[in-house]
């Protein structure tokens, strides 16, 4: 028997063939039509607000009269819903749920991974993400560069609130981490800026900065902190190991859910 289904040496049957070839062209313009369709839910979820018809078609990059046929299935399918008054669109109530049903399976842990190791490849110094735990920050993840570190941390170790880049990350946003002796203005200064930055932090002769990862919600959920020895580090707020270290933390923040229009302060 032939991958075909014809048994080997038999004719070929020029009718199957084409009704194959049919089944083949019906189901890959099925795939493109919800390719399509999916852009108006994407530009529906990015925009994080109703939109007019005119709006959204624009957004999707389609003709209005065509988005309004997909719409009108959506609607019907509970994945969008149209305000009577307004006439604006919105995700409906089924869609929100299945994107809050993909947010509980977001693991930050194995989610961000790939963030910490591009990170760590790309400024050679060692990484690692540290989420609030029962005693305060702890590390989870740790990516030890080609330039190792001598630091007596690792995973599962609780870092000062106070004295370090991470714990100062918590501090600024994060309300059960307050009350630990930081001025205020430090703290404002960290908001402002996005990143804490630390000499000699966990042990002397160490630089460290420190950047918060959030979650859908906005919150905080943990922070990306890169370590280096003190001589040559670059631990300037605006240097060059602050800002991969932001970036990959809101790198980060996007794959947990986070959208930047979200209120980030404490």
């Amino acid at each position: 028997m032939s991958r075909t289904g014809r048994p080997h040496g038999a004719e070929p049957d020029p009718e199957a063939e084409v009704e194959e070839a049919d089944d083949h062209h019906a189901r890959r313009r099925g795939v493109q039509s919800l390719e399509v369709a999916m852009r108006l839910l994407v530009a529906l979820g990015e925009a994080a607000r109703p939109l007019m018809l005119k709006d959204l078609s624009a957004r999707a990059g389609m003709p209005a009269a065509k988005a309004h046929r997909y719409l009108v299935t959506f609607v019907e399918a509970g994945m969008v819903r149209q305000d009577p008054d307004s006439g604006r669109y919105a995700l409906g109530d089924f869609a929100l749920t299945l994107g809050l049903v993909a947010l509980q399976g977001l693991d930050i842990v194995r989610d961000t991974a790939g963030v910490l190791q591009d990170l760590r490849d790309g400024i050679d110094e060692t990484v690692f993400l540290a989420v609030w735990g029962n005693r305060g920050p702890t590390i989870v993840r740790w990516e030890e560069s080609a330039r190792p570190i001598a630091v007596n941390v690792r995973v599962g170790s609780v870092l000062p609130v106070a004295t370090s880049a991470t714990g100062r990350v918590f501090a600024a946003w994060l309300k059960e981490a307050s009350g630990h002796g930081l001025d205020p203005r430090l703290l404002d200064e960290i908001r402002l800026r996005g990143i804490a930055t630390q000499r000699n932090a966990l042990m002397q002769g160490i630089g460290a900065v420190s950047a918060p990862v959030f979650d859908h919600r906005g919150e905080i959920i943990g922070a990306i902190t890169v370590l280096g020895a003190d001589t040559g580090f670059d631990a300037r707020p605006d240097g060059r190991n602050a800002l991969a270290c932001k970036a990959a933390a809101e790198e980060a923040s996007l794959r947990m859910g986070f959208r930047p229009e979200l209120r980030r302060s404490a």
